[in-house]
């Protein structure tokens, strides 16, 4: 017989597992987007291709999510499907070895793409096992965002990784192109960074066989797979839970729009500024404000504290619409720092009463990081026509809507408790 205190000490250490993870999939993503902007030359992207790499990702996060889901059901087992996932990206991290060789764009892309999708499996799991864990709802939002706290320093790790283990060659020389030495020196060093990260993760493999991830009660799982059109039809008959669904839509793409613009717009401030030190500033004060935001939930309301959080990057994100210089500086820092909460926030809320279909509603809302792609492409055709800078009137809308919902909620919130 299990005692309370053995499956507590087994929850933490599926916990403890889980958060890894999510250190993990911010480590891939950064690496690959910090990649790109190094190698594009050398391995000879055009700008299709390019794109095509850049929505690894986010393509991986439509298609497998689901699957994930239903291989999860099939199996019965956390476990299982977290060892998919990691034998995914352990097997796509190695992959590069074979691209390297070859140099060949096409391995390359297969190595991405089986990368995200074991990210996907991962993330798919690990994001509804933490709040579906929880002894409360409000207690799983707060697991869910300290878990988050470990995924930006991933991806702060793997920009100094490919910074400073990558591109020790003067990578951006117009002669690079026409010098095999330093384009078979730079694609050495890709390949050692991913399959020394491969490696790490098969060990990883090896211990998580050995951890015990218990199932959670009251979450559908090992049912038929015929009844997951079921269980969807379901989800989408909960207001909340159609809200959330598009609040992550609409919020991924404005976080990807912030990011993947804040060197050029830096760049439109003239020469004062160095875009690469600013975009590290936004970096790191995303990462610390995670930690901070966390800490504040435990004395305010998640829900109060999207609403502060959303109604700021409204505001500053119009700021760097309508000023220049410093003030454009300081106000996309603050955007990146006010962005920490939501993700996990608004995930939490969308799964709130979703009851045994909370583990096909997560596989939902992760497949909604699409928007990530959707936005971007929008906001790419804005700064083509206007400029970089004004191309940001894209995610103050997107914040606007973040904060009519998180309002929204509040509002129920409010409500339910005076009832």
């Amino acid at each position: 017989m299990t005692t309370p205190n053995e499956t507590s000490n087994r929850n933490t250490v599926a916990l403890v597992v889980l958060t890894l993870l999510m250190f993990l999939w911010g480590l891939a993503n950064n690496m690959t987007g910090t990649m790109l902007q190094n190698f594009r030359h050398i391995i000879n992207m055009n700008d299709i291709q390019e794109s095509i790499i850049k929505s690894a990702f986010h393509a991986a996060y439509l298609v497998a999510a689901l699957p994930a889901v239903i291989y999860l059901y099939k199996k019965c087992s956390y476990r299982t499907t977290i060892l998919l996932g990691l034998m995914l990206y352990a097997l796509g991290s190695m992959f590069f070895f074979p691209a390297a060789s070859m140099e060949s764009y096409m391995m390359y892309l297969i190595a991405i793409y089986v990368m995200a999708t074991g990210c996907t499996v991962l993330e798919t799991v690990a994001n509804t096992y933490i709040v579906a864990s929880a002894p409360t709802h409000d207690r799983g939002v707060f697991r869910l965002n300290l878990a988050q706290s470990f995924n930006p320093l991933g991806s702060i790790l793997g920009i100094l990784l490919c910074q400073y283990i990558m591109t020790d060659n003067a990578v951006y020389s117009a002669d690079v192109a026409e010098n095999p030495e330093i384009i078979r020196e730079e694609l050495d060093s890709i390949t050692i960074l991913y399959v020394g990260l491969g490696e790490f993760l098969l060990v990883l493999l090896v211990m998580v066989m050995f951890v015990s991830i218990p199932t959670i009660e009251n979450v559908m799982i090992g049912y038929k797979l015929q009844n997951l059109r079921d269980s969807i039809k379901r989800l989408f008959h909960i207001h909340d839970f159609r809200r959330g669904v598009g609040a992550i839509f609409i919020y991924v793409g404005a976080q990807i729009g912030v990011w993947r613009f804040v060197i050029p717009a830096i760049t439109e401030q003239g020469d004062d500024y160095d875009p690469a030190l600013c975009y590290s500033c936004a970096m790191i004060g995303f990462a610390v404000s995670r930690f901070v935001f966390t800490w504040m939930m435990k004395h305010f309301s998640y829900r109060k504290i999207l609403l502060w959080t959303s109604i700021i990057a409204a505001l500053l994100t119009l700021t760097v619409v309508l000023s220049d210089g410093v003030v454009v500086v300081v106000s996309i820092i603050g955007i990146s720092c006010c962005m920490a909460p939501m993700f996990p926030t608004i995930f939490g809320m969308a799964l709130e009463n979703t009851g045994r279909d909370m583990q096909t509603g997560g596989a939902i809302l992760v497949m909604m990081v699409v928007g990530g792609s959707v936005l971007f492409a929008v906001q790419s055709i804005l700064a083509a026509k206007l400029s970089a800078q004004m191309s940001y009137i894209l995610p103050a809308v997107c914040f606007m809507v973040i904060v009519a919902y998180a309002t929204f909620a509040l509002l129920l919130s409010d409500k339910k408790n005076t009832a």
